[in-house]
């Protein structure tokens, strides 16, 4: 999206400003990088790791229902509320005892990013995370938690920034940019929308842009990896310094090579299982996808009028006519678009040759997760960050 983006939506299909790079990958081939020109040409001091939907500490919005009627049965407001923190607490570490590195980033991937690239920079997981829900309120308060932990601790005079997020992290991070390039009115109506008044992230960070130059000086010193993510909210390109999307991508004609098979009608099961056109997540995630939980319904339903404003009405023919609800409706019809790319920063389209390691169901690990759970795995992190190194450097 253009500078001045003004948090508006992604169109279906895109049309990508730079022409994608399509890329068929081995997983031995960054054996001889230098990782150290992470930090030695980039100047990137800090390296944040970012979880998609459904890893985070609240990813079904459990603790949030229990949080929601404690406030409507005061009388049980103590109990209810510690059972939601006791919830939070455990449900991340158990989703990342469960799934390890397919589709998550947990502490030995951490370990072996800062392996990769020695002392500097230093590699962080997000903590505390975000609640990993489906749904706009979720990834604006991701977006929110970035910019406050950068307050927090700020970068030092030389540092850069990287942030490396999988799936809808990638999604907050477009968020950011818009938040970073600071247009002041689309910014208040932004958080206007949000309703999030009183939650201390959410005050201080409105407070900081409210005095801060529009676009915020922190903006080129941000350094952007997107794995997986699906097409959404548009990037405002005042907003960050450098984007790449690493993508999972089989054609589906030469026709259309930067598209990928479109999910309606709906792929064969063994197409999907199987990763036959790479990544099926990312390219069903788009708009009309999303879940509210119970207590954000309302609060999704006024971001969705700011978020989505200039989606145009689908055209429908007699293969959607008459589908009901409107809402999967007007989703089949952008499915129909096979949107794989993202209109702003660079478009990395990889296949993978298979390493002939398997997931704990005898699968592919390249395969994984229906093409969504390679981009998070150790194993192939050291040819993703030659991939983003040479991206970022170019």
């Amino acid at each position: 999206m253009p500078t001045e983006n003004h948090f508006q939506h992604q169109q279906y299909p895109t049309e990508p400003v730079t022409t994608p790079i399509q890329r068929t990958l081995n997983v031995e081939e960054a054996d001889e990088t230098d990782f150290s020109t992470l930090h030695t040409a980039l100047r990137i001091g800090r390296v944040i790791l970012v979880h998609g939907t459904f890893m985070g500490d609240d990813p079904f919005g459990i603790a949030d229902a229990l949080k929601s009627v404690a406030e409507s049965v005061p009388w049980l407001a103590g109990q209810l509320n510690r059972f939601a923190e006791v919830s939070q607490e455990k449900m991340r570490p158990f989703t990342a005892s469960v799934t390890g590195d397919v589709g998550n980033y947990h502490e030995p991937f951490r370990q072996r990013f800062q392996d990769l690239v020695g002392d500097d920079p230093q590699v962080e997981l997000l903590s505390p995370t975000w609640s990993g829900q489906n749904h706009h309120l979720a990834r604006a308060d991701l977006a929110v938690r970035l910019l406050h932990r950068l307050l927090v601790r700020p970068l030092l005079a030389d540092q850069n920034v990287l942030l490396w997020g999988h799936s809808h992290a990638g999604n907050a991070f477009a968020l950011l940019t818009n938040l970073l390039a600071n247009h002041q009115p689309s910014v208040a109506q932004f958080f206007d929308a949000a309703a999030q008044d009183g939650v201390s992230h959410w005050d201080e960070v409105r407070k900081h842009l409210a005095s801060a130059a529009s676009p915020h000086p922190w903006a080129k010193r941000i350094f952007i990896a997107c794995f997986a993510t699906p097409v959404r909210y548009g990037w405002d390109t005042d907003g960050y310094a450098k984007l790449a999307h690493v993508t999972f991508h089989r054609p589906d004609a030469d026709a259309f090579p930067l598209r990928t098979k479109p999910l309606f009608p709906p792929q064969q099961i063994a197409d999907v299982m199987n990763a036959r056109w790479g990544d099926w997540v990312q390219a069903f995630a788009i708009a009309g996808t999303d879940v509210s939980s119970m207590s954000t319904r309302t609060i999704n339903q006024n971001l969705t009028a700011i978020l989505e404003a200039n989606l145009p009405e689908p055209q429908h023919g007699l293969d959607t006519r008459f589908i009901s609800p409107k809402r999967v409706r007007d989703t089949c019809v952008r499915w129909k678009a096979g949107t794989r790319c993202h209109r702003d920063g660079m478009n990395l389209l990889v296949d993978y040759k298979l390493s002939g390691k398997v997931s704990t169901i005898g699968q592919p690990v390249e395969l994984s997760l229906l093409g969504h759970g390679v981009s998070t795995t150790i194993l192939w992190l050291p040819t993703h960050l030659k991939l983003v190194l040479e991206a970022m450097r170019a």
